[in-house]
C-alpha cells in the first residue's frame, strides 16, 4: 500500500513524484494486549521502490506506526505506542514490508460481562485513517492516503472467516477498496482465536473472549473465604513459632 495508495494525491502536489503500480495488504492480527500489522506492498514499480529504498531517514520502519500513534493522541483516544517495528526490502520481487505493533488503552481496551467474567473488547481502529506524508529536505517523496481507502465505517465492511493456517480460521473484517481502478489495497482486521464478533460500527470493533481462569477465581464467592483461611493459617502458625521460642518459665529462649 505505501506505495501508489498514496502516491495518486501526490500528483498535485509533486508533479515529479513517479506513478507506481502496486498491490497492498494489509493484515491486523488483534490480540490481548495490541494489534500486529503487517503491511505488503508487491509489484512495486522500480522508480517508486528504488524512491522509498534510498531515503531510510524519511521512508523507515517506524514512519507508519509513528504516524499513527500521532493521530491516536491528536483525536485523544488515550495512550497509545508502537513496537517490535521491522522493514524488509526484498529486491528480486520489489516488495516492501513493514510490520509493527500498536497498543495502548486508545487503541484496545476491555471490560468484563459481569455475569460470565467474559472479557469484552473494543478496537479503537481511526488509526487506519491515519495519512502519512513522506518527506525528505522538506520536500514530499510521497503520501500513503489510508483514509482515502480504508476511511469507510466498520459495519461496512465484510465480516468473514480468514485462515491463518495450520486449522486455525477467525472472524475477520474485511476491506477490499475501490478508491483507485489501478490498484487492489486490502485490509484485514484479524481478530484472536476462540473470539466472537459482536458489532463493528463507525471506527471501533466490538467483540467478546472467553474468560480466563485468572478471572474466573477472582469471581468465584469462594476467594475472598480462601484468603481468610490462609490469613488465619499463616497467624497460627507464626503464633506456634513464637512459643517455641519462648522458654517453659517465661524466662527466655529455649536451647
Amino acid at each position: 500500500m505505501i506505495a501508489y495508495l498514496l502516491v495518486m494525491c501526490l500528483l498535485a502536489v509533486c508533479s515529479r513524484a513517479p506513478v507506481a503500480h502496486a498491490s497492498a495488504r494489509v493484515e491486523a492480527l488483534v490480540g490481548p494486549d495490541g494489534v500486529a500489522v503487517k503491511i505488503v506492498l508487491s509489484n512495486v514499480t522500480a522508480s517508486l521502490y528504488e524512491l522509498m529504498k534510498s531515503h531510510p531517514e524519511a521512508f523507515n520502519e517506524t514512519t507508519v506506526p509513528r504516524a499513527m500513534v500521532k493521530y491516536v493522541e491528536a483525536m485523544k483516544f488515550g495512550e497509545a505506542h508502537y513496537s517490535r517495528t521491522d522493514i524488509e526490502f526484498d529486491d528480486a520481487t520489489r516488495t516492501v514490508v513493514l510490520s509493527f505493533t500498536l497498543a495502548g488503552d486508545g487503541v484496545l481496551s476491555f471490560h468484563y460481562n459481569k455475569t460470565t467474567m467474559a472479557r469484552i473488547y473494543k478496537l479503537n481502529a481511526a488509526w487506519r485513517k491515519a495519512d502519512v506524508s513522506v518527506k525528505s529536505d522538506n520536500k514530499v517523496l510521497l503520501k500513503l492516503n489510508f483514509s482515502s481507502y480504508f476511511g469507510a465505517p466498520l459495519e461496512k465492511w465484510e465480516l468473514v472467516d480468514y485462515d491463518l493456517g495450520g486449522g486455525d480460521v477467525r472472524k475477520a473484517l474485511y476491506m477490499n477498496s475501490t478508491a483507485e481502478d489501478r490498484l487492489d489495497p486490502v485490509w484485514y482486521f484479524i481478530l484472536p482465536k476462540d473470539a466472537k464478533f459482536l458489532e463493528a460500527k463507525g471506527d471501533t470493533l466490538t467483540f467478546e473472549s472467553p474468560p480466563r481462569p485468572t478471572d474466573l477465581f477472582m469471581a468465584s464467592p469462594f476467594w475472598p473465604f480462601l484468603i481468610v483461611v490462609a490469613v488465619t493459617g499463616l497467624a497460627v502458625i507464626y503464633r506456634k513459632a513464637s512459643v517455641r521460642l519462648v522458654a517453659p518459665g517465661g524466662g527466655g529462649r529455649g536451647a
